[in-house]
C-alpha cells in the first residue's frame, strides 16, 4: 500500500482533477466522480489485490 500512496503523492494526476482514481501496483486503474464506482471496477481487474482508492483534489492542498 505504501507503494501505492508514494505513487499517488509522486505522480501528475492533473488529468484526473476532481475524481477517484483506484491504484494498484503503482498504476492507476480506474478513475470517475463516482467512488464505489472506482472501486468495483478496481476489484474487477485485480480482483486478489486491495486497491488504494484517493480522490484528486480540485485545487492545491497542504496535508500535515
Amino acid at each position: 500500500m505504501l507503494n501505492a500512496y508514494t505513487f499517488y503523492i509522486e505522480t501528475d494526476l492533473s488529468d484526473y482533477i476532481g475524481e477517484w482514481v483506484a491504484i494498484v501496483n503503482r498504476e492507476i486503474v480506474s478513475h470517475k466522480k463516482d467512488v464505489k464506482e472506482v472501486y468495483k471496477e478496481a476489484k474487477q481487474k485485480y480482483p486478489g489485490k486491495r486497491p488504494l482508492l484517493a480522490r484528486v483534489p480540485e485545487e492545491k492542498a497542504l496535508i500535515f
